[in-house]
C-alpha cells in the first residue's frame, strides 16, 4: 500500500535530518542489538504476544524494522517523512504496514501495543508522554533509543523529578543497552541509550484517579522547595505537617529523594 503523507517532501535530505533529528544505524547489526531488547523483555509481557501490535516509531532508513520484520510478527512501522515511508513502503516487507504521519497525531489501534523507536532528541519527551497517556493496560511495553543523560533522568541517576513522579505509580523506567554516538550517521551531538519502560502489575495509584494525581504531584513541585515539609505548608497552610506524617513521610525528607510508594501515600492523605 502506498503511505499517505502527513506533510510535504523536505526542500534536501539534510534539511529534513536537522528538522526531524534523524540519526540512524549505520549497520544493520547494531539495529539487532537494539531491536532484540524488544524480545528480550516479553517474558514480563501479560497475556500473549499474538494479541499484541508491535508498533516502530521513527521508522526512517529500515534498518530497525527489517530486523523486526524478520522475527515473523505484524509490524506497523509509522515515519513522518514522505522521503523514508515511500522507500520503505517499497520494500514490500511481509507483515509490515507503512504510514506516512507523525505519531504524536496518529490514531492507534484499540488493542495492546508494544512501541519501539529511535526517537529523536527534540521531541522524544512528547512522544514517551504519549505512549504513556494510552494506559498500562493498552501500553504494554516500549522500547526506545534516547540521548543517554535523559535516560539517566528517566531512569533516576539523579534523584526524583516531575516526569516521573507522575508516571511511576503506572510504569517503571529502566536503562537498557548504550549506543555511541559513532554508531549512527549523521552523528549526533550525543551517546545513547536504551529506554525500557514496562507497566506494573500493581499499579499504587488508580489509572482512573492519573488526572487528580498528576494535578497534586504538579502542585508540590511548582513550590519550588526543597523538602516535603516546606512544600506541603506552601500547598496546604495549614495542617501540612500532620498531613505529611499521616503518609508515613518525614517532613524533612527532600522532594527528589521521595519514592513512588510516598508519592501514593501522600496522594492517599491529601486532604
Amino acid at each position: 500500500m502506498s503511505p499517505i503523507s502527513a506533510s510535504a517532501p523536505a526542500a534536501s535530505r539534510s534539511t529534513a535530518r536537522r528538522e526531524l533529528g534523524q540519526n540512524f544505524f549505520r549497520s544493520a547489526a547494531a539495529a539487532c542489538r537494539f531491536s532484540d531488547q524488544l524480545d528480550a523483555f516479553c517474558a514480563d509481557l501479560p497475556g500473549s504476544l499474538a494479541d499484541v501490535l508491535t508498533v516502530e516509531i521513527g521508522a526512517g532508513s529500515g534498518r530497525v524494522t527489517k530486523a523486526l520484520a524478520s522475527a515473523g510478527r505484524s509490524l506497523l512501522a509509522v515515519e513522518i517523512d514522505a522521503y523514508w515511508a515511500r522507500r520503505l513502503t517499497a520494500e514490500s516487507l511481509p507483515d509490515v504496514t507503512v504510514v506516512n504521519e507523525d505519531f504524536l497525531n496518529l490514531q492507534l489501534p484499540r488493542q495492546p501495543i508494544r512501541l519501539i523507536g529511535n526517537l529523536p532528541f527534540v521531541s522524544g519527551t512528547k512522544i514517551l508522554r504519549r505512549c504513556l497517556e494510552l494506559g498500562p493496560n493498552r501500553m504494554c511495553q516500549a522500547v526506545f533509543l534516547l540521548q543517554r543523560e535523559y535516560v539517566g533522568k528517566r531512569t533516576g541517576a539523579w534523584g526524583g523529578n516531575l516526569f516521573n513522579a507522575q508516571w511511576e505509580p503506572w510504569y517503571t523506567f529502566e536503562g537498557g543497552l548504550a549506543f555511541s554516538r559513532n554508531e549512527f550517521s549523521p552523528v549526533p551531538r550525543a551517546d545513547t541509550q536504551t529506554l525500557v519502560v514496562m507497566p506494573r502489575r500493581r499499579p499504587s495509584v488508580p489509572w482512573r484517579e492519573r488526572t487528580d494525581y498528576q494535578r497534586f504531584t504538579q502542585q508540590i513541585f511548582d513550590t519550588g522547595q526543597m523538602t516535603i515539609g516546606e512544600a506541603a505548608r506552601k500547598v496546604l497552610r495549614r495542617g501540612h505537617a500532620q498531613f505529611v506524617r499521616s503518609a508515613g513521610v518525614r517532613p524533612a525528607d527532600r522532594v527528589k529523594d521521595l519514592t513512588v510508594r510516598d508519592w501514593a501515600a501522600l496522594f492517599r492523605a491529601n486532604p
